[in-house]
């Protein structure tokens, strides 16, 4: 009889202590036009030193078959006086189906105990139409005119491209058409001359025009390779005067030219390219040089019988 009698002066305090917590929900409106967005608002008051632990309920991207969740906002937590602390979480809804579609309870627990809140209702309208509106036919396909400042606007990216490859391409030939008008030494094939003396002749002159003292580096070298290049193709015959460095010295693994000799050309052709295509500015040794050494190999690799093509395999 005693436990019974504590136990009825206990209740009341424990439903005072459970009315300290308090749930809410509410929406900003409860009626909305179909596919408009509406706050749906979630909060809960407590004492921090009645309370140990809060967990919410677990959201969804819907509420129910007809009232989708958009955004969340998360929960936010305001401590005011006293110890009252209040969480507040906002979620944003909305329905494409016209009706009244109910919002179920959410289900808090607080330190253990459940607690649920109320249902909320909430009217979705449709779109009202104007009744003096008639249905109208479907208007016949309008072709605008050809606008070529739109044809442009439209394919900007299309017409940059197109022009910078134009350019590219213009670049390219112009650079081949522009070596391929580079001054060279004008050799007169003479079939009755030899050619290591064609091309003696030929240097010798060079030399005398005196053109890298003036300044000229650039001439000097590139009508100096000319003259040696076609002495290498008429001696060795491989096709000195179209090929590249790489492309001759490659050609010339094969032929009857020593290592030393290949070396030494090699060499030569590699400063004059430096001086022809990197804009590179020679000494007047290496100017002296190179004369001398072109002469050397033209002298050292004249033959006396008529050469053999070789060709690589």
């Amino acid at each position: 009889m005693r436990y019974g009698v504590a136990i009825a002066f206990l209740l009341p305090l424990i439903g005072l202590g459970q009315m300290s917590t308090v749930v809410g929900v509410d929406l900003d409106s409860t009626t909305i036009r179909i596919g408009e967005q509406v706050g749906l608002r979630m909060h809960i008051s407590y004492s921090k030193d009645a309370v140990r632990s809060i967990e919410w309920p677990t959201m969804a991207d819907t509420l129910n078959k007809h009232v989708e969740v958009i955004a969340d906002s998360g929960i936010d937590t305001v401590a005011g006086e006293r110890g009252a602390m209040r969480e507040l979480r906002v979620l944003t809804i909305t329905s494409f189906d016209t009706g009244y579609w109910a919002i179920p309870p959410f289900r808090f627990l607080v330190d253990g105990n459940a607690i649920e809140s109320p249902a909320l209702l909430l009217e979705v309208k449709g779109v009202a139409l104007d009744s003096a509106m008639v249905p109208r036919d479907i208007k016949d396909i309008h072709t605008l005119p050809f606008s070529i400042t739109f044809w442009l606007r439209e394919h900007m990216a299309l017409v940059a491209g197109g022009l910078g490859v134009l350019a590219l391409i213009a670049a390219l030939l112009y650079l081949l058409l522009r070596r391929k008008k580079e001054p060279g030494a004008s050799i007169v094939v003479d079939p009755t001359i030899p050619p290591h003396e064609r091309a003696l002749t030929a240097m010798r002159a060079l030399e005398h025009e005196r053109i890298w003292q003036q300044g000229d580096h650039k001439g000097y070298h590139s009508r100096l390779t000319d003259i040696l290049r076609g002495y290498i193709e008429e001696r060795f015959m491989v096709p000195a005067l179209e090929s590249t460095t790489d492309e001759l010295i490659k050609e010339l693994r094969v032929s009857s030219l020593s290592t030393d000799k290949r070396d030494q050309l090699e060499n030569m052709l590699r400063l004059a390219d430096l001086v022809k295509f990197a804009k590179s500015i020679p000494s007047p040794q290496e100017n002296e040089q190179m004369m001398s050494g072109a002469i050397r190999f033209v002298e050292s690799t004249a033959a006396t019988s008529s050469p053999t093509r070789h060709v690589q395999e």
